[in-house]
């Protein structure tokens, strides 16, 4: 290869890296957030949150405050909804943009291989026909060899 083809080449990049590097205070809290409330660990947190309220409420208080059907724990639920929905839309978008800029990292580097696999192959091909070329010139001189014994 020449070197003009060597300095067109694409370099493949951490793209996680390049994704850190372009995330602001916002987008890394996001992100944060985003995997924390993804995990089962969240799940059970709110199941046994929810339990606890449950149980305290309906056995464990003398007066209770949030009498069955837990109307203020619903409340409750629907506020921390309400709050994390549009955070989880927003750590999703920027997990989006990190998927994005890894497939087109990905989609680079794959064209680079193609073209070095089109250019070795043909490369192997005019090496295939050059060795025909020679094989058929020592068959002949081979045969008149054997003529003139």
């Amino acid at each position: 290869m020449d070197n003009q083809n060597q300095l067109s080449r694409h370099q493949p990049k951490n793209v996680n890296d390049m994704h850190k590097k372009g995330l602001g205070l916002q987008d890394r809290v996001a992100v944060k957030i985003t995997a924390a409330v993804g995990t089962m660990y969240a799940v059970y947190f709110f199941a046994i949150f929810m339990a606890g309220w449950m149980l305290w409420q309906s056995h464990l208080a003398n007066k209770p405050f949030d009498p069955y059907p837990f109307a203020f724990l619903l409340f409750l639920g629907n506020i921390v909804q309400l709050l994390l929905m549009p955070l989880i839309m927003v750590g999703q978008n920027i997990q989006g943009r990190h998927a994005q800029i890894r497939s087109d990292e990905e989609y680079k580097t794959t064209m680079t291989s193609y073209h070095d696999i089109e250019s070795i192959l043909k490369h192997l091909d005019a090496q295939d026909a050059e060795l025909l070329k020679q094989t058929k010139i020592l068959e002949k001189l081979l045969g008149e060899r054997s003529v003139s014994n």
